[in-house]
Parts: C-alpha cells; sequence; structure tokens
C-alpha cells in the first residue's frame, strides 16, 4: 500500500453534507414562484452540479433570474449550524496533517466554504483552499489540479483526490493522481477510480 502525503479534497458531499440546506433552499425559491418539485427530483440534478440544477429548471420551467436571486438569497441565510462534516471528517483531517501529510480543498463553492471550515474549527487543516473565486475552469477541467501540484511541487505518486462525484475522478486521472470516491451519492461512474470508500474512517486503510 502506497503512504499519501498530499490530499485534494472536494467540500459538498465529501467533507461537508451540504446538500439537505441546498435544495431545500432550491426548492423554497421555486415554490415561490408556484412550482412544487419534490426535493429527491432536485438533489438528483444538484448532485450533478449546482449550475446544472439551476439551468435544467430554468429550461423546464422558462425561468428567469428572480428565480435565481431568490435561491441565492436563501442559500446565504443557511444556518451555519445546519451544515456539518461527515461523520470522521475532522479526525481524518486533523490526524493526516498531524502525521506531516497535506490538505488542500478544490470546491466550486465560494467564500462559504471558509466560513463552514471555520465554524467547525477545520480550517488550520488545510495548506490551501481554492474556491469558485480563484477564477478556474470548472471541474474535471484539470486547471485547479495542476495549479496545486505545480505550486506545492506535489508529488504525484504520493497524491489522492477525493471527491463524490465522476469530475473529480475524471480530474484527478487527467493529471496522473490516484483517485478516491467516497460514495455519498450512490453513483455509477464511467470511469473507475483507484479506490473507493462508503465512510471516512476507512480512508486510514488507504493513506497509511
Amino acid at each position: 500500500m502506497i503512504l499519501i502525503k498530499d490530499i485534494i479534497w472536494d467540500f459538498d458531499g465529501t467533507l461537508f453534507d451540504t446538500y439537505p440546506g441546498t435544495v431545500n433552499s432550491f426548492k423554497r425559491a421555486l415554490k415561490d414562484i408556484g412550482i412544487y418539485e419534490s426535493y429527491e427530483n432536485i438533489l438528483k440534478h444538484i448532485k450533478v452540479s449546482e449550475g446544472y440544477a439551476v439551468a435544467h429548471f430554468k429550461e423546464l420551467y422558462g425561468l428567469d433570474e428572480i428565480f435565481v436571486d431568490k435561491y441565492n438569497e436563501y442559500k446565504n441565510d443557511i444556518e451555519i449550524e445546519t451544515v456539518r462534516p461527515f461523520p470522521f471528517a475532522v479526525e481524518v483531517c486533523r490526524q493526516f496533517v498531524t502525521s506531516g501529510g497535506r490538505n488542500y480543498i478544490l470546491t466550486h463553492r465560494g467564500d462559504s466554504t471558509l466560513k463552514f471550515l471555520q465554524y467547525y474549527g477545520m480550517l488550520d487543516f488545510f495548506t490551501e483552499v481554492i474556491t469558485k473565486k480563484y477564477g478556474f475552469k470548472r471541474k474535471p477541467d484539470p486547471e485547479g489540479f495542476e495549479y496545486l501540484i505545480d505550486k506545492y511541487n506535489i508529488n504525484k505518486s504520493t497524491a489522492l483526490v477525493i471527491g463524490d462525484r465522476e469530475c473529480e475522478i475524471l480530474g484527478g486521472k487527467a493529471v496522473g493522481v490516484k483517485t478516491c470516491l467516497y460514495n455519498t451519492n450512490n453513483v455509477s461512474l464511467l470511469q473507475t477510480p483507484d479506490f473507493h470508500i462508503n465512510s471516512l474512517e476507512n480512508l486510514a486503510d488507504i493513506i497509511n
């Protein structure tokens, strides 16, 4: 088993369970304009990506920016206590840093990423947190991954990308880094990750 020294994490659906608050905000914004969609259907589209879900429902119902503004308003007002790290996320990240490893985050989310990490005392566990404000192309484009690899002189043979969607697996493979699917979405992938876990507790078996 290889020794992992650098981990590039996804945020939503991998480190933090942000889906309930996001889906409820989306559902509430639709309801305000007289559209009733099931939680499950919204979740299915958001798990592809937030942008995909917005574009899908805008086209489906002929929605304008009023819907988008309402959704963003509700999403920005999500109580921070309702967005929680997945079980073992705090412990795994802390232990990895304590043992000499380096954690990074590459996310499509904005500055709220830092807010959630700070609230749960996790911000210091990460060498750098790449949010959408960096302006990198969306995953699976390798741009964000390449930035981290070059800046921190990451050895690809001892690095790992962890995510809950195919875009992280594709992005990791594009830059020649091993990949791990944390399957919180019960997704079926076209690309096979190097590793597969159903709990972050099992990550120790891969990185040590």
